[in-house]
């Protein structure tokens, strides 16, 4: 601790004294503040250490001051603007039917490609996968099943099992129940797709699952007769 007089004035401050840089210091304690400069020396001494150049007030601190002398201030640097949380997208009404329609395609495409159960003429059932690639193998083989070949060489969706050899018969029902299903859900999704561009908010559009039944007025006519068949 060192005593602080004020150029000019009398009286004594008691403060700790230290230097921040070469052209600031600071002095903590109770004291006012002054722009006359200052001595220094220590308690019951009168050394007369001289600080009458540091006659500017460079920062006010809450438990005393700091001075420089050549004239400089303390800068409060402003807080960084933090950068704005941009708005929330909010899809229109179209791009929600369309984001709409392509997930109800997706889902028509997956059921086609799970495949179908199919009771052959022995009265056994096997299920048959019917991937893109199965699918144009299958249109590929009809005209062998046309020719009535007993031994068409083909496989079931178990990938456990070897391909093994179907009758045209067999191959014929295959087919037959390929088609049906993959027309079915291509029908289904059409008419699907023009009943949800049709709607008019946003709630009746996320509300569609597939399979739901379609209003008379955006059916087909292959659709209506199809639901007719399978009633």
């Amino acid at each position: 601790m060192v005593n602080l007089t004020y150029v000019g004035q009398t009286k004594k401050y008691e403060v700790e004294f230290s230097r921040i840089s070469e052209h600031v210091v600071q002095v903590l304690g109770e004291l006012p503040a002054s722009d006359s400069g200052f001595v220094l020396s220590r308690i019951d001494r009168n050394d007369g250490w001289d600080h009458t150049g540091y006659t500017t007030l460079y920062r006010e601190l809450e438990d005393g001051l700091q001075f420089s002398d050549d004239g400089s201030v303390y800068v409060t640097m402003p807080e960084p603007e933090l950068p704005q949380e941009p708005e929330p997208y909010v899809p229109t009404l179209e791009e929600v039917k369309e984001a709409k329609v392509l997930e109800m395609e997706m889902v028509q495409q997956d059921i086609v490609q799970a495949g179908v159960e199919v009771v052959l003429t022995d009265g056994t059932t096997e299920h048959f996968d019917l991937t893109e690639k199965e699918q144009k193998q299958l249109a590929v083989l009809q005209g062998v099943i046309a020719s009535g070949d007993e031994k068409i060489p083909w496989h079931t969706s178990d990938e456990t099992e070897h391909c093994k050899y179907y009758s045209s018969a067999d191959m014929s029902k295959v087919v037959k129940a390929a088609f049906d299903l993959a027309t079915y859900h291509e029908t289904y999704f059409r008419d699907l797709r023009i009943y949800i561009r049709s709607l008019a908010t946003k709630e009746a559009v996320e509300s569609i699952t597939y399979g739901i039944e379609i209003p008379e007025k955006y059916r087909s006519q292959p659709l209506v007769d199809m639901l007719a068949g399978a009633s």
